[in-house]
């Protein structure tokens, strides 16, 4: 009955994950398109002949109705072709590789800081509610939401890079030029994270089931970090569909304040400098993997909550 409950929600949540896909896809494609700028002058110079001119856009196919350029584009796609860069010659789906390495290393680690930071302040803050710890988890949660995550960046370049000199203020090559934006990243979800973390282990604190296995004999630690903590983390996991996006977003802008060669820097500068195809597939690559990350978040969401499931069967 379970593994059927879970397969009906996936089934059913597919089923909406697929035309906001879709709906997504032409949404990039169209807002890129019509966006200021001619993609003929990243090629060719604005003193070009218009017969020259006239050749390369018959070439890109950008003489055609947006619609058929859409339907072109997907099915290239669909053939594992992405494009070749309009500026350097570069095949787009090895630009994706190159670049994307770099931001799943960077955004992958903002993540793995965020939870095993966020997860224990917030379980320990809940236990310790109304003390000192609980206090000062606060304070870190509301200071962590309250800046900007560019303005903390500045902050962190001008302490440890400019005045203090021990990191370095951006670009890539070793663990060190890792530290600062992985901090940037991570300080907000670690906030976001650790106050549901702390709502939500408070709730499970409260319960029945606690005071059960208390009077049990469980010890605390047993009780608090095993039955409890793993119910409280319910509504984190549904969080982090949503944190996903959010960080793939702030990626964006750490991305360029720290020059990190990743996908948000490329597309930034691919955007800018109107490559076409390179902004188009990292715009929809970027734009389906938030897609994506949110139906996992809620199939996972269901897996570990049978509420869910059984919605699903009714």
């Amino acid at each position: 009955m379970r593994a059927k409950g879970l397969l009906l929600y996936t089934g059913r949540q597919l089923a909406y994950t697929v035309p906001v896909a879709v709906a997504a896809s032409v949404l990039v494609f169209y807002s890129l398109r019509v966006a200021p700028g001619d993609p003929v002058n990243a090629v060719l110079s604005p003193l070009a002949q218009e017969e020259a001119r006239s050749a390369l856009r018959d070439r890109l196919g950008l003489d055609q109705p947006i619609w058929q350029q859409y339907f072109v584009y997907i099915g290239n796609v669909f053939q594992g072709d992405f494009g070749t860069s309009l500026l350097n010659g570069n095949s787009v789906g090895s630009l994706l590789v190159e670049f994307g390495k770099r931001t799943a290393l960077l955004a992958g680690l903002a993540l793995l800081v965020t939870y095993l930071v966020a997860i224990p302040l917030g379980v320990l803050a809940a236990v310790k509610r109304n003390t000192i710890w609980d206090q000062g988890a606060s304070l870190i949660g509301n200071l962590g939401m309250a800046i900007p995550n560019f303005w903390l960046a500045l902050l962190l370049i001008l302490l440890f890079s400019v005045n203090l000199a021990i990191l370095p203020v951006g670009g890539s090559g070793s663990a060190s030029h890792l530290v600062l934006p992985v901090i940037v990243l991570a300080v907000e979800g670690i906030a976001v994270t650790m106050r549901v973390t702390r709502s939500s282990m408070l709730e499970q604190l409260g319960q029945d089931y606690i005071r059960t296995l208390r009077a049990k004999g469980l010890s605390a630690w047993r009780v608090v970090w095993v039955h409890g903590l793993r119910n409280a983390l319910i509504p984190v996991i549904s969080l982090a569909g949503l944190r996903f996006g959010w960080l793939l977003g702030y990626t964006l802008i750490v991305e360029v304040v720290f020059r990190w060669p990743g996908i948000g820097f490329l597309l930034v500068d691919s955007v800018i400098r109107r490559d076409y195809p390179v902004a188009q597939t990292l715009s929809l690559v970027l734009t389906m993997t938030v897609v994506l990350g949110n139906f996992l978040a809620n199939v996972l969401y269901a897996a570990v909550d049978p509420r869910i499931r059984a919605g699903a069967r009714s």
